[in-house]
């Protein structure tokens, strides 16, 4: 599958992503980080960043670091972080599969609609975990297969195409939690009638 940078909806079409698939995300974006408890002086990772749709949701009490592998995106994230004065936001490239922060870093660990993204989810979901604190958070948010079995067979068939984009059809929540010492909080579908679902969960100390 074609790494985010390399596909023209992650790179080429940066200055457009804003008003195409942002205003698709921008909401359910807002919206959990709105409902999610952050206190001041907490730490947060914020991994696949893209052009920062999200980040004028966060509370300036945080400190936030978003990384993202697309300098493309990046441009429009580091941009928004100037224009508005986000002092409490550092934007910068950065690998979701090997990120470059030490263990038990952060007390929230979040991603938006990345996870189907990158060549290797299951590698992406241990790094986010390795550099959450014990009792810290991970935040996904995402389309998922269904679980079902049928219906997961039907997505092989469009999957061929997606990948070409960038994305996996086939990712299954269950791949992402499952062998993680993780306590599942919040695992439900952002809307009735959305393909999209928000998982929570708190890392459990070793």
């Amino acid at each position: 599958m074609s790494e985010p940078h390399q596909s023209r909806v992650y790179s080429d079409l940066a200055r457009f992503y804003d008003h195409t698939f942002g205003r698709i995300f921008v909401d359910h974006e807002h919206e959990i980080i709105d409902q999610l408890n952050l206190r001041p002086s907490q730490q947060v990772l914020e991994v696949g960043v893209g052009t920062g749709i999200s980040l004028d949701a966060y509370p300036p009490y945080v400190k936030v670091v978003g990384i993202d592998p697309s300098a493309d995106m990046l441009a429009h994230a580091i941009k928004k972080t100037r224009d508005n004065g986000w002092n409490h936001i550092e934007v910068r490239q950065g690998d979701a599969l090997n990120l470059e922060f030490p263990d038990n870093s952060f007390d929230w660990v979040m991603s938006f609609h990345v996870m189907t993204v990158v060549p290797d989810p299951l590698r992406m979901m241990q790094e986010m975990v390795r550099v959450c604190k014990p009792g810290g958070q991970i935040v996904h948010v995402n389309h998922f297969a269904s679980e079902n079995p049928l219906l997961y067979s039907l997505v092989w068939v469009a999957n061929p195409l997606t990948k070409h984009l960038g994305w996996t059809t086939r990712l299954r929540v269950s791949d992402v939690l499952d062998g993680h010492k993780i306590r599942v909080e919040r695992n439900e579908r952002i809307a009735r009638f959305s393909f999209h679902r928000v998982v929570i969960a708190t890392k459990q100390a070793a």
